[in-house]
Order: C-alpha cells, then structure tokens, then sequence
C-alpha cells in the first residue's frame, strides 16, 4: 500500500494503521533484511531498488498464500455448498447472526439458509429432513437427553432479569421476586413450564396484583420497550449484552432467584454425518460462541470492579 499511494499518511489511512505503526513496521522489515527499502522526503517516498524487489516478491507470497488456502477451503469442502440452519429466536440474534456475517466473509461461495422458529417446530423440521442442523436451549427442551439427536454444546449465558437504567428497582437494597410483581413482566413464550414454576404466580395473569405480562419470540422488540416504560424482562444475559455494555439497561440481583442458565447446542440427527461445509461452520460457531463467552466474563469482571 505504501509502495502504492507514496505517501505514509494516506496509506497508514488505508490500512486502517496509525502513522508510527507503519513506521515502525517499515523499520522492522529494514533491519531484518539489512537494506533500505524506501527513500523519504517531507512529502512522499519512493522505493529503492531493494524496495522494488521487496514489493515484486512481496506480492507473489501474497498470491501463494491465497492459493494455498483456497485448496485447502476446496479441500475440505469449504469452498461451496450449501448450509440449512435452524435457530430459536435469541440465538439466531446473538450467536448465529455475528458467526454468518464472519463465515460468509471467509467463504462467500457458501450458501447458507437460516429458519428461525421455536424449539419445537425446529425439531419438527430436522426430523422430516428440512433442516442440516439447528441452534437451541437443549437442557430445558430435554434435547440432550433424546436417543435420536446429537448435541454439541455451546458455552452456558446466565438467565436474568433485565430493567432499564434509572428504573426503580435499581434503587432497591435487597430485590426479591416479589419485589418484581408491582412492574409489566416480559419473558419468553417458550420458556419451559419446568422453569417457570420455579417462579411460582409471578407469571400468572390470574394473580390479584398483576401488572401486565408480555410474551416475546423475538426480544429486540421488548429491548426498545423496556427503555421507556418500568418493564422487567427475563432473558439470558447473551441477548443484552449490547445493552448492558452501553449502560441502557442492567441486571438485577434478586436475592431468593435460584441461579439460571441458557444451555444452547448444536442439534443434528444421530447417525447422520454432518457434510464438510456443515461441519466446518459447526467448528466455526462454536469457537464463535467462547469468544462471546469470553467476553462476557470480561465484562462482568469489570462491572464488578465498578461495583
């Protein structure tokens, strides 16, 4: 690039570097190969004949090593395909979506056909064929637990419950879940009914003080809602953490809540092997996941430190 625009500025710009980043690697690759490869005024450089030689064989590696992995992505099956993937609402936002964009971005010959519907009708959907795979919570759905499925898991999100900053509760010493009962509730349509009694009427409308409920399938609808009006809305932490980063919204601590995990996988039928394509956005997405995991645990590492 600089051998290119001339100009250190213009290409540290295009690089997406700091000035004295470029410098310094320009440096480098001076001293280690022992000659000068640029010729510097106040307003441009030019290459030397060693910098001519540089750029020339510069460029064929570059070549090469585009080559090489281009064989081996045709190799392992990854230079096309296709992928029909399945996902409940949550993490087809905040796993699968961010692993696509980046796949697609190493692979754009791949296909890929994402469905997102509710645990159960994604089952449905793998079983009569439809699908190669799909992306749900397997430990409450029971999933794992079933003969004709395998499970790949993906790294544990917390289940809490979420307000908007300044929201009243916030201001609360020592929050109960019947400290949550005066406020609209949100919580997931598919939320099993094995978790939900651990919850005992709070998500009951028959109760005497209840103060609206809403069930979502998709929850950035209930992300704008919540930041104008005093609703509480359980969801796993994965599904905020944009929120909880930029400070619009925060979790709650509430004293007598048992502790609550999202537990997403990978669900394929048994028996059936995966293709080379499926299996290599498989391994893609669950290095994805521990990334985002990885950087949740940051994140509450430095909110308790704020704390």
């Amino acid at each position: 690039m600089l051998a290119k625009l001339k100009h250190f500025h213009r290409a540290a710009s295009q690089l997406n570097l700091a000035q004295p980043s470029l410098s310094r690697s320009i440096q480098k690759m001076e001293e280690r190969l022992g000659v000068k490869l640029l010729e510097r005024n106040s307003k441009s450089v030019s290459l030397t004949p060693f910098g001519e030689l540089v750029v020339r064989h510069g460029q064929k590696i570059i070549d090469d090593v585009d080559l090489l992995n281009k064989d081996i992505r045709s190799l392992n099956g990854l230079d096309a395909g296709d992928i029909i993937i399945g996902a409940s609402p949550i993490p087809s936002n905040a796993l699968l979506g961010p692993a696509v964009g980046n796949f697609i971005r190493l692979y754009p010959h791949i296909n890929i056909d994402l469905i997102v519907e509710s645990p159960s009708m994604l089952y449905d959907r793998l079983v009569n064929g439809a699908l190669s795979m799909f992306v749900a919570e397997t430990r409450a759905t029971d999933f794992d637990k079933r003969d004709e499925l395998s499970v790949i898991p993906l790294p544990e999100f917390e289940v809490q419950f979420f307000v908007r900053a300044n929201h009243p509760l916030t201001e609360m010493a020592g929050i109960t879940l019947q400290s949550l009962r005066q406020y609209p509730l949100a919580m997931p349509r598919s939320m099993p009914p094995s978790i939900q009694r651990q919850f005992g009427d709070l998500f009951d409308k028959d109760r005497h003080d209840f103060a609206g409920l809403v069930k979502f399938d998709q929850f950035q609808p209930i992300k704008t809602s919540m930041l104008s009006c005093d609703m509480v809305a359980i969801t796993p932490e994965l599904a905020v953490r944009q929120q909880l980063d930029d400070g619009s919204l925060v979790s709650l601590l509430v004293d007598d809540m048992a502790k609550l995990t999202a537990n997403f996988s990978v669900v394929y039928l048994k028996g059936i092997s995966l293709t080379p394509v499926s299996a290599g956005f498989v391994e893609f997405l669950v290095d994805s996941a521990h990334q985002r995991e990885a950087q949740s645990s940051q994140s509450d590492r430095a909110n308790l430190a704020l704390t």
